[in-house]
């Protein structure tokens, strides 16, 4: 399948037939025209390409301007963002604007082909049938959390409704197969990307059992294993496991701009944000979902309340209005029972406060219930971020 590619660039002729030259020299890409910025919203209605690469010189912030205005009109196209430098700030935004992938000059050669085979394969996961089964991706933008040990149960309850699989993609510190007490004998970093039929077979080779309705594939047990894999051969696995198992739990890091977690938060079918009520967890939370809503439908964003301790009433309500979205679930603070399930490498006891939660969550997201906490409807939503005053005292 080729993407059909519009170049939108005021660079200047040079600039231009580098880029043209680049996008040549994909085999997938077809460069159907390159236009000035204030032509890209014509061309684009007219040519329907499904790729639009902009360069941001002369002038970057006219650039992500542009960037946000088409990505609003046209949201089915994909974007390719480019610049003479990595600067930080320029990422952060284009990311937060929508872009799929950001390119510099200086690694634009080396980093093209695994762009380009991100975006195939996510339009590729878009027209899987809906009899295929589900990857939830567990994400927390703030460390000791729990995520985790929510990944973990929750991947145990899902069991009830059909086999389920975790893929620890937080391949630093990856703990799935020591909170289930694993020993693996193979992780990521043992995968043959090479190997000429990488199917389920080949998959479930790789993966550990726990039971009879949970496998999990662990991350790599050394640091220097990590820098072999690549966003598109996550999505390949992504991919293939969804095909074979009911649901496919992501632990992933904390790293937002870690291009394997970008991968799969554009393959996932449902998002889980994991936070709970602290001003640090509100303040990361609120900023990691207003990132999400620029490239994501709410209906895949669904924010999780870890240890939701019992609090006023008028406290719970600034918590909520200061987090500005829906509140799909609240797990209540049983310290006892996730240490006990953490040490002993168990799911949590269904008799348990958490394992009553995580049961009932488990059948949310297989198909059961499905009504929102949300906010009040009397608790009007706040359009700037404030943090609740509670934890200013």
């Amino acid at each position: 399948m080729k993407l059909t590619t519009l170049l939108v660039c005021d660079a200047g002729l040079d600039k231009r037939q580098t880029i043209e030259d680049l996008i040549h020299s994909q085999p997938s890409l077809a460069l159907v025209s390159t236009v000035s910025g204030s032509m890209a919203r014509e061309q684009i209605g007219s040519l329907h390409p499904k790729l639009v690469w902009i360069e941001l010189s002369p002038a970057p912030v006219r650039g992500l301007s542009l960037l946000a205005e088409l990505r609003e009109t046209f949201p089915e196209v994909y974007f390719f963002v480019s610049y003479e430098v990595p600067d930080p700030e320029l990422i952060r935004t284009a990311y937060r604007l929508g872009a799929s992938d950001f390119l510099d000059a200086e690694r634009w050669r080396t980093d093209l082909p695994a762009a380009v085979q991100s975006i195939q394969l996510k339009h590729q996961s878009e027209s899987i049938s809906t009899a295929a089964g589900k990857v939830i991706a567990t994400f927390s933008p703030t460390g000791g959390i729990g995520a985790t040990t929510i990944c973990t149960n929750l991947a145990g309850y899902l069991g009830k409704y059909g086999e389920a699989c975790i893929v620890d993609l937080d391949l630093q510190f990856g703990m799935v197969a020591q909170y289930l007490n694993l020993e693996p004998s193979f992780s990521l970093s043992t995968i043959d990307f090479s190997h000429t039929n990488f199917d389920a077979t080949y998959l479930r080779n790789l993966m550990t059992r726990y039971d009879e309705k949970l496998s999990i594939l662990a991350a790599p047990p050394d640091l220097e294993d990590i820098g072999d894999i690549y966003a598109a051969q996550v999505q390949e696995i992504l991919y293939t496991a969804k095909q074979e198992f009911r649901f496919t739990l992501v632990d992933l890091p904390k790293n937002l701009l870690d291009e394997r977690a970008i991968a799969t938060l554009d393959l996932a079918d449902e998002v889980l944000v994991v936070t709970e009520y602290n001003w640090a967890a509100i303040v990361n939370a609120r900023k990691c979902l207003d990132t999400f809503k620029a490239h994501y439908n709410q209906e895949k964003l669904l924010l999780i309340i870890n240890r939701s301790e019992w609090q006023p009433q008028d406290v719970l309500s600034e918590c909520r209005a200061s987090l500005n979205y829906p509140i799909f679930h609240e797990i209540p603070n049983d310290v006892k029972t996730a240490k006990w399930a953490n040490n002993q490498g168990q799911i949590s006891p269904p008799q348990s406060a958490l394992g009553k939660s995580l049961d009932s969550l488990a059948r949310r997201l297989g198909g059961g219930e499905q009504l929102l906490i949300g906010q009040k409807d009397s608790e009007p939503a706040t359009k700037g971020f404030k943090l609740p005053a509670f934890f200013k005292r």
